[in-house]
């Protein structure tokens, strides 16, 4: 299929039915603070055509309320990492890399809630936009509006449905960067029987106008890489995949509380993932419980097996700062197949 193809397929479907579809895709529990929103078709993002919004910045202290609101904790589990004094020739490296070399950087986390990666980025454009910051011995300084017209943030199209404190919550992306609409390739998409070609024709459209947008340089693109969200599981159930773990990881399960599973990257996001000159990987949990906020090093990679490599980092620091074994999923193995069977069924008996 043709962008001119793509894209007429995406004129052809009906703007109702679409955002119908993609609402399937929702389900209780993907974050207290997003919520329903109906469709209106002034909305421009209701309108199958449209697979990018750009941004319309409104200030840091727009960005912090947003963030604080979303998730009380912003300051003390994501703001107070990326400040850390030890992440100084982080942002620096990556302030010379988007700015000065017009490297492209992805930024890539776990998808633990539909909000993760929101917040990451108020995180990261607060400590690299706040005045005291300065980069270099000459005191250069990053703008808002410049930082943020660099960031790209990849969502699933399922975010067009949502509202987050009384506002859509694509609406609230526009403080901080520009939002390309995607439709992963997961499970719960394929579960949800969409049009395939659809799918395909937005994808399509959105690539283009993405890899439009990368080719300028000096971009980041921040995704929350295995698409499906992250998989809870109670130690006592991962018990009933025994013999799965075993396979899988060459040791008995934890006698946890717990246990989280990252699902598998697929084609289209490691695609994207080798295309940028660099990853930045954040390790991210949202539970009370146990929140963390772990950022990796600026790393190069060349092929699809160092993109699971970045995912097993991520895992590996998950697990380091919470303490939950966290286990990534190179592709769709029997362990996560039981898990997601295990999960769905805890799901419905609530």
């Amino acid at each position: 299929m043709s962008v001119d193809e793509a894209r007429q397929v995406l004129a052809d479907a009906d703007p109702e039915t679409t955002y119908r579809a993609m609402l399937s895709l929702t389900r209780t529990g993907h974050s207290d603070v997003l919520q329903e929103l109906p469709f209106d078709s002034t909305y421009d993002f209701h309108d199958p055509r449209c697979v990018r919004i750009d941004p319309d910045t409104q200030g840091l202290d727009t960005i912090g309320l947003y963030a604080r609101a979303a998730f009380p904790d912003f300051d003390r589990v994501l703001l107070d990492a990326f400040v850390d004094p030890e992440h100084d020739d982080l942002l620096n490296h990556l302030q010379t890399l988007l700015l000065h070399d017009k490297a492209n950087v992805a930024l890539v986390t776990n998808h633990g809630q539909t909000i993760d990666i929101a917040l990451v980025l108020a995180a990261l454009l607060t400590s690299l936009c706040r005045p005291e910051r300065t980069f270099g011995v000459l005191g250069d300084r990053v703008d808002l509006d410049e930082i943020a017209a660099r960031s790209n943030v990849l969502v699933s199209r399922m975010v067009a449905t949502r509202q987050a404190l009384g506002i859509p919550a694509l609406q609230v992306l526009q403080a901080a960067c520009r939002t390309f609409l995607s439709i992963p390739q997961t499970a719960s998409r394929r579960r949800a029987r969409l049009d395939r070609e659809l799918v395909r024709a937005n994808n399509i459209v959105m690539r283009h106008e993405l890899d439009e947008q990368l080719a300028t340089g000096g971009q980041m693109v921040l995704m929350a890489a295995s698409g499906s969200q992250d998989v809870p599981l109670a130690g006592s159930l991962a018990k009933r995949a025994r013999d799965s773990w075993l396979h899988l990881r060459g040791e008995e399960p934890p006698e946890a509380a717990s246990t989280l599973h990252l699902q598998p990257l697929y084609d289209g996001t490691i695609t994207l993932m080798t295309s940028c000159d660099y990853i930045l990987p954040v390790a991210i949990a949202l539970d009370r419980h146990a929140p963390a906020c772990e950022l990796g090093q600026l790393t190069r990679i060349t092929d699809r097996d160092d993109c699971h490599r970045v995912m097993e980092w991520i895992a590996s620091a998950h697990e380091r700062a919470t303490g939950i074994p966290t286990v990534y999923h190179w592709h769709e193995d029997d362990l996560l197949t039981q898990v997601r069977t295990l999960a769905e069924s805890l799901r419905r008996e609530r």
